[in-house]
């Protein structure tokens, strides 16, 4: 008896099926009997509204059953997936409306079990990005607490332990950039920005670290200035992210230059060195999160951030490269015709 109890939904058809049935029996007595007077009829009537309520009744409970079977298959599959559980899909079997409710959970399983995954590879990543510099730091404590290394050998264990902590720091600062981004809470703000003053003031920044690697870092601009839209602090910290990828993955004595122009309406600026090329196989996956193709170091979250801060400023970064040839190209939207608010950048200077 358990199977033939109803739902509230199935309740509601099969009494909307027995309303239908009775309410037209009902209607054709008083028209019959009562408004023409044929009393003669009057039995059959009864008879055949009888018969039309117990074949309301049972159409009714069929298709009640019917109902209440896919609606608890959806009801199961909507408390596997409260509990985590996002293997199992729900067949759909009617074009329907039930049906499309079945496509469409469906596909919200299949996305959920996508972030799932996500979730659960971002946390792995990020625990063991973690925990290589923090083990490397406590091996080096050892060493300094139970050994006597010479001068040279403890300036060595300072000078790498500054570098895992320089690395611990920029991971850290990342994983907040991340964090911000996928809740929804960095604000981006919407202003004139001149690409060159930008490109001009972070060039000169890194710049020392460039003559470091025995590297010419060298800017490029065009006289008029190139002017975009979006937040200048987030532009800014994409170029940076730009030029730190060019001048750790790339060999020393690496030429990088630095490009702005404007194009097809668009603001854009272009970082490129002449180092071995990214292959083709990298290039499709050189966004995502944690992925590195090279041992040079870093988290793999750089690229990752930089191309979902130029989404949200509706711009986009893109990559093209070859043998001996990369190139890393922020397109932004230009500055509005009628936008005469001053530009977010130091005046243009010459070029680095």
């Amino acid at each position: 008896m358990k199977n033939f109890r109803l739902t509230p939904l199935g309740s509601m058809i099969t009494t909307v099926s027995l309303s239908i049935g009775a309410g037209t029996s009902l209607i054709i007595y008083i028209w019959v009997v009562v408004i023409d007077g044929n009393s003669a009829a009057a039995h059959q009537i009864i008879i055949g509204g009888l018969i039309a309520l117990l074949l309301a009744l049972g159409i009714g409970f069929y298709f009640a059953q019917l109902v209440s079977m896919r609606v608890k298959r959806i009801e199961r599959a909507a408390r596997k997936v409260a509990d985590g559980n996002f293997a199992a899909s729900i067949p759909v079997d009617s074009s329907g409306q039930l049906g499309q409710l079945a496509r469409t959970f469906n596909e919200m399983q299949r996305r959920l079990a996508e972030l799932d995954s996500a979730r659960k590879q971002f946390i792995a990543n990020a625990s063991h990005e973690l925990r290589t510099p923090i083990f490397s730091l406590g091996g080096f404590i050892e060493l300094l607490e139970d050994e006597e290394p010479s001068p040279e050998e403890r300036a060595e264990f300072v000078r790498t332990m500054r570098q895992q902590i320089d690395r611990l720091t920029k991971l850290t600062a990342d994983l907040l950039d991340l964090s911000q981004l996928d809740a929804g809470g960095t604000v981006m703000k919407s202003n004139r920005v001149d690409l060159g003053s930008l490109a001009l003031d972070l060039v000169r920044e890194l710049g020392p670290r460039a003559e470091r690697r025995n590297s010419r870092l060298e800017l490029r601009r065009p006289q008029r200035p190139v002017i975009a839209t979006g937040d200048p602090d987030r532009v800014s910290q994409i170029i940076r992210i730009l030029l730190d990828n060019a001048l750790t993955h790339t060999p020393e004595g690496t030429s990088v230059t630095v490009t702005t122009y404007s194009i097809n309406e668009r603001a854009k600026l272009t970082v490129s060195d002449e180092g071995s090329g990214i292959p083709h196989r990298v290039q499709k996956r050189i966004f995502e999160r944690f992925y590195t193709a090279d041992s040079a170091g870093g988290s793999g979250l750089g690229l990752a951030i930089a191309t979902e801060i130029a989404q949200r400023m509706d711009g986009r970064v893109a990559v093209s490269s070859s043998k001996r040839y990369t190139a890393f190209t922020l397109d932004l939207p230009p500055a509005a015709a009628g936008d005469t608010s001053p530009a977010s950048a130091n005046p243009a200077g010459a070029s680095a």
